[in-house]
C-alpha cells in the first residue's frame, strides 16, 4: 500500500467513528432535541390574549379600528380550540381569524417568528410570548398546548 492509500483509509475510519459517535449520542436522548414539537394532545381548548401595552396613538389607532373603534389596548379570546397542531402558533393564527385581524410571520429554520400583530410592530418593541403567566423560553411553533392553557402575547420593549 502506498502512503496516500493509508492516509485515505485512516481518514475514512475517523469520519465513520465521529459519525457513529454522534448517532449514538442522539439515539440515547432524541426527545431532548424534538420534545417540544411532539403534540401532547390531539386538541386543546385554550385562551389567547393580546396586550398592546403603552403605545403611541398611531399604533393604537390600527388596533382600535379593527375592534369597532373601542378604546382598548388588550383583547382576549376564550375557547380557542386547536386540533392536530396544538402549538401556540396555531392557536394564535386561529384567534386572529376569530378576531378578524392579521398576524405577520417570518419563517426561519427554528420555526415561525411573529413580528406583527394587527399591523402593530416597531423596531423598539417585540411581541413577547407568555405561557400560563410565564415568559416562554421556546418559540410559538414549538410550544405545545393542553386544555386550559393561556397564551398571552405582550408588546415588550426591546433592549437591543
Amino acid at each position: 500500500m502506498n502512503e496516500n492509500t493509508v492516509q485515505i483509509a485512516v481518514a475514512l475510519v475517523l469520519i465513520n467513528l465521529v459519525a457513529w459517535g454522534g448517532y449514538v449520542a442522539l439515539e440515547d436522548e432524541p426527545e431532548i432535541v424534538y420534545k417540544y414539537r411532539e403534540p401532547i394532545a390531539d386538541s386543546a381548548n385554550v385562551t389567547v390574549s393580546f396586550d398592546f401595552g403603552e403605545l403611541s396613538n398611531e399604533s393604537v389607532t390600527f388596533f382600535v379600528s379593527t375592534f369597532n373603534n373601542t378604546n382598548i389596548t388588550s383583547v382576549s379570546y376564550d375557547n380557542v380550540v386547536v386540533k392536530n397542531d396544538t402549538s401556540a402558533y396555531a392557536a394564535t393564527i386561529l384567534a386572529s381569524q376569530m378576531g378578524g385581524f392579521s398576524v405577520d410571520v417570518t419563517w426561519y429554520s427554528f420555526g415561525p417568528y411573529i413580528h406583527t400583530i394587527d399591523s402593530v410592530s416597531d423596531d423598539s418593541y417585540y411581541w413577547g410570548l407568555y405561557h400560563n403567566g410565564e415568559y416562554s423560553m421556546i418559540g410559538a411553533g414549538d410550544l405545545q398546548l393542553q386544555d386550559g392553557d393561556v397564551v398571552h402575547w405582550k408588546l415588550d420593549v426591546a433592549n437591543w
